[in-house]
């Protein structure tokens, strides 16, 4: 006869602490994404403007895994990501609005913020067009043999694109050649994240 021992499994603090850190951060995003939905709504926002609300766990989530040293690469949706990333909401709102002291001088507007000191190479308006850049920024990671990874975010209507396949392809290669340093054989340190849009 055998008996079965049942035993309650509790979270530590710290497991609580992450927990509570990462679902306020998950209700920023989804604040500062209604914001900008009434504000475009409104009309006195600029341009166009693409929502990441119902994906703030997917920022939330690869982000905290991320080191701040690491980059990240993002779709036009994109406010989520670069929250998550370390981003201030008013310089976020002040490139919305089109003003100089936004992100890019509010000439980005939603769809192109970068914020290179967080590691933000930038959203991309274009379907897939962050694919490219993240595989070429794992490459020039690779040869300046610097730590760190690069993450592309990109919706599953992405990977259709012509573009998206090659860097693909060329990113996972096992094993290349750098030309410029003899012939170390090494692969590309980018993690290519497909979220369901």
């Amino acid at each position: 006869m055998s008996t079965v021992s049942s035993r309650t499994e509790t979270a530590s603090d710290a497991d609580v602490q992450l927990w509570i850190r990462m679902y306020r951060q998950m209700a920023a995003i989804r604040m500062f994404e209604e914001r900008v939905n009434e504000l475009y709504t409104r009309a006195p926002m600029p341009g166009l403007a693409d929502l990441y609300i119902g994906e703030e766990a997917v920022a939330v989530g690869v982000c905290d895994a991320l080191n701040r040293e690491d980059y990240i690469t993002s779709t036009h949706r994109g406010h989520g990501h670069c929250l998550a990333k370390g981003a201030s909401a008013d310089r976020m709102f002040a490139e919305l609005l089109g003003k100089a002291s936004g992100y890019c001088k509010g000439k980005g507007g939603s769809m192109h913020i970068a914020d290179p000191s967080t590691g933000n190479l930038g959203a991309n308006a274009i379907v897939g067009g962050s694919v490219p850049i993240a595989t070429g920024a794992a490459m020039a990671r690779r040869y300046q043999e610097s730590d760190g990874v690069v993450c592309c975010f990109a919706g599953d209507g992405a990977y259709a694109n012509g573009v998206v396949l090659e860097s693909l392809n060329w990113a996972a290669q096992a094993q290349w050649t750098n030309h410029f340093a003899g012939d170390k054989p090494y692969g590309l340190p980018v993690i290519f994240f497909i979220q369901n849009n």
